[in-house]
C-alpha cells in the first residue's frame, strides 16, 4: 500500500510541476506576415481555461512577421526581452471561475504557478497579410486539435491556403522527457 501511495504521489508531483512544451515557430514565407490570435489551453478536458497572447508592440493583433524564427520556453518566459515577439501580457479566460479572467503579466505568479503546469500551446488562428501591399489572404486555424477543443476551438494540424497555396504545419515531438511544439509557415 505504501508503495502504491508513494508512486501515486510521485506521479501527481511530476504532473503538477511539469511545464508546457517549448514552442518554436518559424515563418519561412518571405511574402506574408501571419496575423491573428495565438492561444494556449488547459490540457484537462472539461476545464476550459484559455490564454491568449496580447498583441505585439506596434501591432493591433498577435503578428508573426515574415521570415522570423523565435521560441518560447514556457508561458512565464515569453516577455521582458525587448524582442518584437515578446508576449508581455497573457489574457486569461476562465469560464468556470471568472474572477481569474483578465490580463496578467507574463511573469505573474498566476501564470507561473497555475498556467505553466496546466496549459499547453493550443493554436494560432490567423490570416496572411502581404508585406508589400498590406492585402490579406486566406484564413488558417492551425494547432493541437485535442488541446484547442478543450477550450472550444477547432484547429487542424496543417492547412494550405486556398488562394496563396501557402502551407502551415503544427506538430509536437518528444525527446526524452522534453516536448517541443513546432509551428511553421512555409514559402
Amino acid at each position: 500500500m505504501k508503495k502504491t501511495v508513494s508512486a501515486l504521489l510521485l506521479l501527481l508531483g511530476a504532473m503538477y510541476y511539469s511545464q508546457s512544451s517549448i514552442f518554436v515557430f518559424n515563418n519561412q514565407n518571405p511574402h506574408f506576415d501571419a496575423v491573428g490570435r495565438f492561444f494556449a489551453g488547459n490540457i484537462v478536458p472539461g476545464n476550459p481555461v484559455a490564454m491568449f497572447a496580447s498583441p505585439n508592440a506596434s501591432y493591433g493583433t498577435y503578428t508573426m512577421p515574415s521570415g522570423i524564427y523565435h521560441k518560447y520556453i514556457t508561458f512565464d518566459t515569453t516577455g521582458g526581452t525587448g524582442n518584437i515577439m515578446d508576449i508581455d501580457t497573457w489574457n486569461v479566460s476562465d469560464y468556470l471561475n471568472p474572477s481569474n479572467s483578465g490580463p496578467y503579466a507574463y511573469n505573474d505568479s498566476y501564470i507561473t504557478t497555475d498556467m505553466n503546469p496546466n496549459n499547453e500551446w493550443a493554436g494560432f488562428i490567423f490570416w496572411l497579410q502581404d508585406v508589400s501591399s498590406g492585402n490579406t489572404y486566406d484564413y488558417f486555424q492551425v494547432g493541437n486539435p485535442s488541446v484547442a477543443s478543450n477550450i472550444g476551438f477547432t484547429v487542424n494540424t496543417s492547412q494550405t491556403g486556398a488562394t496563396t497555396g501557402v502551407f502551415s504545419d503544427w506538430y509536437t515531438i518528444t525527446s526524452g522527457s522534453d516536448q517541443i511544439t513546432f509551428f511553421t509557415i512555409y514559402p
